[in-house]
């Protein structure tokens, strides 16, 4: 039988259900390829077949992604990843994305994006880790927040939060480089306002966050389990999520979070690697980063789309030369950036400096430093100064954060 890699068709979907559920090692409930038919873009689900079987399944959507300005860029999410175990090391893996980022730069999206579950997979094809998330443990026994908080915290039920927090989230993420744009089918789904098949009923709770003057600045998701057996109680809180617009929200919501009764541990996942509250609260020992990892990977597609669309540090001209294997990328661009506008072109002038495709999707929200890369010997510099002057254009206040998972 011959083997090889295509668009899949209606009639292959439950198919190509079935290989997903096998490489996430899950099964996919009754009804589940109607409903995600009704939410994806069919075009862009991708299959490698032996044959008639399923044995590999890829596919991308597009989104919104806030980028240093703040300003937005269009970007081909990738994701659903896998190859049977039947069938590794034939190239299929490639051959999809391979075929997924030819389609995407035909589409005019300049970069690229995922969540890699296996580190070392895709540096290979041009990925470079752009943001990462932290992990914190707060020990919330006696802890104390430095100054009073203004605004109160309401709960509120999953229709309700579904109303609120969309506006909440699109204010936050046109602000912070890294985050991702969320549809409704996202919400719907992830707070289930819609029949997801298989999904189970949401366990945990929610709160919003009202200014003085009553806006919503900010909302919780969490959850928590108490400890068997134990008395008194020292249970275990979960931010699920928790977003703020202000520094006020940011503060009610995680003291919150941390004085909830019968619970001694609040547990923080997919945080900020910069996180304000050790700053907030009177012992920031009881504040632990207990885990850190990569989190979004950006691949340039467009080099001048993509550096054209972000804001800079502080005014200057770089002349930047791509390596770039799959030749999306590749070629020498100067680059005129500011504070209020960029341009970029491709050009003949000497390059100040040299990057390979990964290395500058790093570079590329302001998460990693141009001279850290060459230290790694990423970048390469041809001109005095110019390592400098790009560490001071890409900079970023804070550093860039995505927290959807996709």
């Amino acid at each position: 039988m011959s083997v090889g890699v295509r668009i899949i068709s209606a009639s292959e979907h439950e198919a190509w259900l079935d290989q997903l559920g096998r490489g996430f090692f899950t099964h996919h409930a009754a009804g589940s390829s109607d409903y995600y038919l009704s939410t994806y873009e069919p075009s862009r689900s991708r299959g490698a077949f032996d044959g008639d079987a399923v044995v590999g399944t890829l596919r991308s959507f597009e989104t919104e992604l806030t980028v240093p300005g703040p300003s937005t860029v269009s970007a081909s999410a990738l994701t659903a990843v896998t190859v049977a175990p039947t069938h590794r090391r034939r190239g299929l893996l490639t051959e999809m994305i391979k075929g997924d980022l030819k389609d995407s730069a035909e589409r005019g999206e300049p970069v690229s994006i995922l969540l890699a579950s296996e580190y070392p997979i895709y540096g290979r094809f041009g990925y470079g880790v752009a943001t990462e998330h932290a992990k914190y443990e707060v020990s919330t026994t006696g802890l104390r927040f430095l100054s009073p908080c203004e605004g109160t915290v309401e709960l509120i039920d999953l229709p309700g939060v579904r109303k609120l927090a969309p506006p909440v989230y699109e204010q936050f993420r046109a602000a912070q480089p890294g985050s991702i744009g969320r549809g409704n089918e996202w919400w719907d789904r992830v707070l289930r306002q819609v029949e997801v098949p298989g999904a189970e009923p949401r366990k945990g709770f929610q709160a919003v966050y009202r200014s003085q003057s009553g806006d919503v600045d900010g909302y919780v998701l969490y959850a928590g389990m108490l400890s068997a057996g134990e008395f008194p109680p020292s249970g275990t809180l979960t931010i699920e999520e928790l977003v703020a617009i202000t520094p006020a929200a940011y503060q009610a919501l995680w003291e919150f979070c941390t004085s909830i009764d019968l619970t001694t541990k609040t547990i923080a996942p997919d945080r900020s690697t910069d996180e304000v509250l050790p700053l907030l609260v009177d012992d920031a020992r009881k504040v632990r980063r207990v885990a850190q990892n990569d989190f979004l990977w950006v691949r340039i597609l467009d080099t001048c789309a993509a550096l054209a669309a972000r804001r800079y540090a502080c005014d200057g001209r770089i002349v930047i030369q791509v390596r770039d294997e799959l030749a999306h990328a590749a070629g020498t661009f100067a680059l005129e950036g500011s504070a209020t506008g960029a341009q970029c072109a491709a050009t003949t002038d000497s390059p100040d400096l040299t990057v390979s495709v990964g290395a500058l999707g790093s570079a590329y929200l302001g998460g990693e430093a141009w001279t850290r890369l060459a230290a790694a010997g990423l970048v390469g510099e041809h001109k005095r100064g110019a390592l400098a002057l790009a560490d001071l254009m890409f900079m970023t206040p804070r550093v860039p954060l995505c927290t959807t998972y996709f």
